[in-house]
């Protein structure tokens, strides 16, 4: 399967950790030690005026633009990490479909609310699966969540993580009807589920402690699965949760710590269902990340969500089978910048 096209859009607007933690019922002190421990120091909001539609028709609107020959997709993915219902005048996914003529020739709609971060990975493997049986041809998937309904002390997670907004779309075909030279692989999916952290975001104080001191164990499967190899170069795209998880796991694994992407902490926050994605477009608009400069490096992708929910992926670079790993292409497709 080949991912041909990938846009991002994250808000402008900014809300301060202490603003968010003062709302939860924290004090001033507690937001000072929960930024320098934690690394987040606010998070991205979408405008008061804008809804969940309007980052999602920007979304739209970009796939089309960067889609060039591909035929308009036949499926539609929608995604998120917090199930909510939409406001008036309706669902965002029926709307975008009426108003958007690269959706006319969509005929089957999948959503995918699983309450967790890992859902759009989740994605990945249902896109696959339809291909695989038929069924699909051209696959978008729109992706992300908004807070603007919610209180701000509803974006804490105490002992864990700020949730930001951000959103992505997708378009995904069979390997075979893509280019040789155009977009991404996708390479080996994990999907996992540990049942024993079943009690998602209810569970109590002691609960809660125990499913993120589990938590460099359940990355540790996941990479084992992927096959991911641990002393090559290759970029780690995680979900961007703290940054205490991720340094406590390069020292227990001995992974080197530059090969982590944090580059939305401390600016955006967690914007959990999307994260992988947004560093995913940041690694491609690098020119000197190991992605760009050999097509045979992957970049592996990777979320733990809440209920002990774990997924991840590899992607690559798409090359001509004739042409050497080494060799290094300029990049004029919808994935490059």
């Amino acid at each position: 399967m080949r991912l041909t096209a990938l846009t991002t859009h994250i808000p402008e607007e900014r809300i301060a950790a202490e603003q968010i933690i003062r709302d939860a019922g924290g004090s001033p002190s507690e937001a000072r030690v929960f930024e320098r421990l934690f690394g987040l120091g606010q998070v991205s909001s979408c405008a008061k005026s804008e809804t969940r539609y309007d980052q999602f028709a920007r979304i739209i609107e970009d796939l089309q633009a960067k889609s060039g020959d591909i035929p308009r997709p036949d499926t539609l993915i929608h995604v998120r990490g917090l199930p909510m219902r939409d406001c008036a005048p309706g669902a965002v996914a029926p709307r975008l479909r009426r108003d958007f003529a690269f959706l006319s020739h969509v005929r089957q709609k999948f959503d995918l609310d699983q309450t967790n971060c890992a859902g759009l990975i989740w994605a990945l493997e249902l896109a696959r699966t339809l291909m695989k049986a038929g069924q699909a041809r051209v696959v978008a998937v729109i992706a992300g969540d908004g807070h603007d309904r919610l209180r701000l002390a509803d974006r804490y997670v105490p002992g864990s993580t700020l949730m930001g907004d951000a959103f992505c779309g997708l378009i995904l075909v069979p390997d075979a009807d893509a280019p040789a030279d155009t977009g991404l692989r996708v390479g080996r999916i994990s999907l996992t589920c540990h049942p024993r952290f079943a009690f998602g975001y209810k569970g109590s104080s002691a609960q809660m402690g125990r499913f993120f001191a589990a938590h460099g164990q359940i990355v540790s499967r996941t990479l084992r699965d992927l096959g991911f190899d641990w002393t090559s170069g290759s970029p780690l795209l995680p979900h961007n949760v703290n940054r205490l998880a991720w340094q406590s796991f390069c020292t227990e694994t001995g992974l080197a710590t530059d090969r982590i992407r944090l580059g939305l902490l401390p600016d955006i926050g967690h914007c959990y269902t999307v994260d992988p994605f947004l560093l995913l477009k940041q690694e491609l608009s690098d020119p000197d990340s190991n992605l760009n400069r050999d097509p045979g490096t992957p970049a592996t992708l990777l979320s733990v969500g809440m209920g002990g929910y774990a997924a991840g992926c590899q992607m690559r670079r798409a090359v001509p089978s004739s042409l050497s790993t080494c060799s290094q292409r300029s990049s004029s497709h919808a994935l490059s910048a």
